[in-house]
């Protein structure tokens, strides 16, 4: 299929391996570019912050669902944020630090690691699936939301642990909140939900469309009747416009395209209105 189809689901030699490498990097260049940019920290304190940064989510997430974390089950994993903060803060002449610092490394560690999200985005939904849909509420005949709620936790964990609950949620819903909650919405109905009227809907509207973009990228009769597919390119494609267009030289990392439905949500502030009250002077003049 199109090499757009084959980035976005992770589908090329060595996916794995290049993905958590790109991962570990981005959570290397945040520390060094930000708590560290004076490289003034311990290796060691350098080192979990970066590993961290990336991977909280790969790390923590799983354990909600009583299964072994990433970061001890994959050697890949924790192998890659070894070498991504290497290849970060101790090349020599500190040239990977300065290459990444660049448009085009900047460019790659954003595109492939937002790869890496996709994938963990549409991995955990159907992990939460598999484990809930024999036991969906008597209200509906898909479980809702353990596979909404499984991605969401797992691209957000970053910021909690490393801001604070409050500190996080602060000024509002976090961009990796609105992306990951917008993805795993759209990709769990349209993908897992065979019964429900929600994702019979969405399928009715969007599949005939579906369709003929999955034939005009390169699917065959069978990729492109296959609804996870579709899915998936979509929620790929969705994510990685978002990153590129989210950084700096773009739009820049306050742009979502929620904002305008988040602005209707939000009630109109009142203007304050100060009523002074009357001196005691004008009251004696009037008297």
């Amino acid at each position: 299929m199109n090499h757009l189809v084959a980035l976005v689901t992770a589908d090329f030699p060595y996916a794995t391996e290049t993905l958590c490498l790109f991962m570990a990097i981005q959570g290397a260049m945040t520390v060094r570019k930000g708590a560290n940019s004076k490289k003034s920290m311990n290796w060691f304190h350098a080192f979990l912050k970066s590993t961290l940064t990336a991977y909280s989510g790969a790390a923590f997430t799983n354990m909600f669902m009583g299964r072994p974390t990433a970061m001890f089950s994959n050697d890949i994993f924790f192998g890659a944020c070894v070498i991504g903060f290497v290849i970060v803060n101790y090349l020599p002449m500190d040239i990977g630090y300065h290459f990444f610092n660049t448009f085009l490394g900047e460019a790659l560690y954003t595109v492939f690691s937002q790869v890496f999200r996709m994938g963990g985005v549409t991995g955990f939904s159907d992990a939460a699936y598999a484990a809930f849909k024999d036991t969906p509420s008597v209200w509906y005949p898909t479980p809702i939301f353990g596979p909404i709620l499984f991605p969401v936790a797992l691209g957000n964990m970053g910021g909690f642990f490393m801001k604070g609950f409050d500190a996080y949620l602060e000024k509002g819903m976090p961009w990796l909140f609105q992306q990951a909650l917008a993805s795993a919405t759209f990709y769990h109905f349209y993908a897992h939900d065979a019964e429900g009227y929600v994702g019979q809907t969405v399928r009715g509207v969007v599949k005939p469309l579906g369709i003929a973009f999955m034939t005009l990228m390169g699917a065959d009769e069978k990729e492109s009747e296959d609804d996870v597919l579709f899915a998936k390119v979509i929620v790929g494609i969705f994510m990685l416009v978002m990153a590129v267009v989210r950084m700096p030289q773009f739009l820049g990392p306050s742009y979502s395209p929620f904002t305008a439905l988040g602005g209707m949500m939000n009630s109109k502030k009142s203007k304050k209105v100060n009523v002074a009250p009357k001196s005691r002077k004008n009251k004696a003049k009037k008297q």
